[in-house]
């Protein structure tokens, strides 16, 4: 089987690099689409597409997209998280994303609540497999460090999303815990005895085990790929969405509460770990993936493909400037609601890419 990925690169953390790598590994073969889209040429042999896309600024990927379908190469969309705030909040992408659902391309999110998030927005997608490379239910919780240690994950140009601001306001007020912040290339924390700071690591898995509990105040609340590894340690995650066997704070007297109470009376998160491993251990979440891949691969799928694409195309029509060469401007920061931030900060993220 040879599977296309399109959307995203190749750069060893997104979550088509962990499937790519993952299919490898069961001899499976796999190949990487240019930013802009599938080519025709790169095509000819592939059987299966997989797609991870956020924002659509323009109609290219979408018109090659359209193409890959009518010739019958079946597709599958993961969604990971920001991309979903991008279909809620710019018509634009949600009218793409909406549009290759009618084109026949297979759906698949990671949890219940994004299932149910598509679905208000007119997504029908089903709860599948997302590879985490380093969740295994072999793995065995290590004591702690005897410092009550938080790992917080604050990435350059997502800082403000992922709660930097709440996380500076917890180093000030809680001299007493260690923190480790990965991914901040930009701040200076020289002046904080209780932070180090780590840009980001080859092993992280050896940075989990050196933390009591990971801090995730992202501003939509959903459960990242670290957090459930964390977990799968026996390590507490401190979150601002309500997730099973996490510690919700939305607050940071919240925040400082629950750190305070976990520095008295640290424990391994026991119920944690056995919830991760049996819904994402990495050889299960790979064999459903591969298996979901197989089975559109197989000579029967394209062939409803092609029905449902036909269909698609038909109701595509009736919006032609979906089909047009054309460009889509991101929305303004003062067009979002007053209480909209999480996505407030997701637009200062692509204004410092293109800056960049």
């Amino acid at each position: 089987m040879h599977v296309h990925f399109v959307g995203e690169s190749d750069n060893g953390v997104s979550v088509s690099s962990h499937h790519a790598r993952a299919l490898l590994e069961t001899g499976e073969e796999v190949s990487f689409a240019p930013p802009e889209g599938p080519r025709r040429e790169d095509l000819r042999d592939v059987d299966v597409i997989h797609l991870v896309t956020r924002e659509q600024l323009s109609t290219q990927l979408f018109r090659r997209l359209v193409a890959a379908l009518v010739s019958g190469i079946p597709m599958v969309r993961f969604w990971t998280g920001r991309d979903i705030l991008w279909a809620e909040r710019h018509t634009p992408t949600r009218a793409i994303s909406t549009a290759l659902q009618k084109l026949g391309v297979v759906q698949r999110c990671r949890t219940g609540r994004m299932a149910e998030e598509l679905s208000s927005i007119g997504i029908d997608a089903e709860i599948g497999p997302v590879v985490n490379p380093n969740l295994s239910d072999r793995a065995q919780p290590e004591p702690f460090s005897s410092h009550l240690t938080a790992l917080c994950f604050l990435p350059t140009r997502r800082r403000e999303f992922c709660g930097g601001d709440l996380i500076d306001e917890l180093i000030t007020s809680l001299p007493e815990i260690r923190f480790l912040i990965l991914g901040d290339a930009t701040t200076d924390y020289s002046h904080h005895k209780n932070v180090e700071s780590l840009g980001f690591v080859e092993n992280i898995s050896r940075t989990i085990l050196r933390s009591t509990v990971v801090l995730q105040p992202r501003l939509d609340g959903a459960l990242s790929r670290l957090s459930l590894e964390a977990l799968s340690h026996g390590r507490h995650v401190v979150s601002g969405g309500d997730w099973p066997f996490c510690h919700l704070a939305t607050t940071p007297a919240e925040f400082i509460h629950t750190l305070r109470a976990l520095k008295h009376a640290p424990a391994f998160n026991l119920e944690g770990r056995e919830y991760v491993c049996r819904r994402y251990e990495k050889r299960a979440a790979v064999g459903a993936m591969r298996d979901l891949l197989l089975r559109m691969a197989d000579h029967s799928f394209p062939k409803r493909q092609i029905l449902g694409g036909w269909l698609g195309v038909a109701a595509i029509l009736r919006s032609p400037q979906l089909l047009t060469a054309r460009e889509f401007l991101p929305p303004r920061k003062d067009e979002l609601d007053d209480h909209d931030r999480a996505f407030g900060a997701i637009l200062d993220g692509l204004a410092h890419a293109e800056a960049d």
